[in-house]
């Protein structure tokens, strides 16, 4: 809607300037006619016949009160639309019409004029343009009962009329070349304008990945931190057994911990990366860093036929996707853990019309109602205090936002809970380019 207003303000200013350029010819040609009338009668001898003085003016007079309106209360107020830019157009194919029955109708050299708005009109739209043809066709066809042409006067003013042919092709072809112009250099600043609002897009997303990053390590981190912080504490009171045992569980949390700030450091989370030119990867590499086993849980890995068969490649930054999926896995096998007879978690891959789907089901605990509709506000968690922030789901959310993806819950508690995670194969920096996967019924 903001794009069409804002296509209407700049066509209602080409039509503005349009008309005020005739109002300053026919007012030029008066000009001449009272300063040096012998000169006006040399020159309006190239376009016979001679206007209707009273006529003309009122006309000049309408069409510049229309203009004076237009820009006071239209142009400034920005209440400008296309209905009302084609209107201004059929009024100024109508005002051609009156000004060349005034002046000969038929016979008059300037009927190609009705060129003009139909050229503007291109800048509407193309209904726009199509009305305004036709309605030109209708008003030229009306010039034969408007102005009837004087057969015995035909012979004299054929030669006048072919001169006056040449002038109004010139002056024609002058006008269309000079707005076509303006459109061209019109769709020249859109499209500089377009790839400013871009690469801006793609910084902003660059910073939002950095931000939720940030925010998913500093919250990935937690546990980790925590099983390291209660070990040394309580080293000082384990024997040589159980020290080596708690030592070596320590080193393994600390490689954890290198892991998730490796990711930080990721190149593809660089801002070329997240731009027009994001380096692709197979689609079966998003599944091989998936563990297939958290704590005593069992992970299955399931691959649609599409997916697994396809040849696509992504260009979405891959660790931040692999994060998204980690975290759902890792909420998926604690509540898998609060519920004994648990098989454990199902992930299912599939390919459909250039959108990834993973399904990541569960038969662990599930939820009611009230906590599934809270998942995924942030720093809400249904695990005691210490366990977790309650920011993963939050976060998984608003980075999939990002990558022009979207995620779903659907829980029953005593059940078991589905994540249904959606995102197109390659970057999307505005809505406008690439699919967008929104949310599966």
């Amino acid at each position: 809607m903001h794009d069409a207003r804002r296509t209407s303000e700049i066509a209602l200013r080409t039509f503005v300037m349009a008309r005020w350029v005739v109002l300053a010819l026919i007012a030029l040609g008066w000009s001449v006619q009272h300063v040096t009338p012998a000169a006006f009668e040399q020159i309006i001898s190239w376009f016979p016949p001679s206007p209707e003085p009273r006529g003309t003016a009122a006309i000049m007079v309408i069409l510049a009160a229309l203009n004076l309106g237009t820009q006071r209360w239209v142009l400034a107020g920005g209440r400008s639309t296309p209905n009302l830019a084609g209107a201004h157009l059929l009024i100024d194919a109508t005002s051609l019409t009156v000004l060349l029955a005034l002046s000969g109708g038929l016979i008059n050299s300037f009927t190609t004029m009705y060129f003009v708005p139909i050229t503007l009109a291109t800048q509407i739209s193309p209904r726009w343009t199509w009305t305004v043809s036709v309605y030109c066709l209708v008003m030229f066809a009306s010039l034969f009962a408007l102005g009837p042409v004087d057969h015995s006067h035909a012979a004299h003013d054929f030669e006048a009329h072919l001169r006056g042919m040449w002038v109004a092709f010139a002056i024609s072809g002058v006008l269309i070349t000079y707005f076509v112009h303006r459109i061209a250099i019109s769709l020249e600043k859109v499209r500089h304008e377009v790839a400013r609002l871009r690469f801006e897009a793609a910084q902003d997303r660059h910073l939002a990945a950095m931000g939720t990053l940030a925010a998913g390590a500093a919250h990935e981190l937690g546990s980790p931190l925590g099983t390291i912080r209660m070990l040394v504490d309580d080293l000082n009171l384990m024997e040589g057994g159980e020290r080596n045992a708690a030592i070596s569980t320590i080193s393994e949390e600390v490689g954890r911990c290198k892991h998730i700030i490796h990711q930080m450091a990721s190149p593809e989370l660089r801002l070329p990366a997240l731009g027009l030119d994001s380096p692709r990867w197979s689609l079966r590499e998003i599944t091989v860093d998936l563990p297939k086993k958290i704590g005593d849980v069992s992970v299955t890995i399931v691959m649609s036929e599409a997916f697994h068969g396809s040849h696509e490649r992504c260009s979405q930054p891959q660790e931040v996707l692999g994060q998204i999926l980690r975290e759902l896995l890792n909420n998926a096998a604690e509540a898998c853990r609060r519920r004994p007879e648990s098989a454990g978690v199902r992930v299912q891959f599939d390919l459909v019309q250039g959108c990834v789907s993973v399904l990541v089901e569960d038969d662990g605990v599930g939820m009611g109602p009230e906590v599934a509709m809270a998942a995924f506000d942030p720093f809400f968690s249904t695990r005691e205090e210490g366990q977790g922030m309650g920011l993963g789901l939050y976060l998984a959310r608003a980075h999939l936002r990002q990558l022009g993806g979207s995620i779903k819950l659907t829980s029953e508690l005593g059940v078991g809970s589905t994540f249904r995670v959606r995102f197109p194969l390659v970057v999307a920096l505005d809505r406008g380019s690439g699919p967008v996967c929104a949310e599966t019924p």
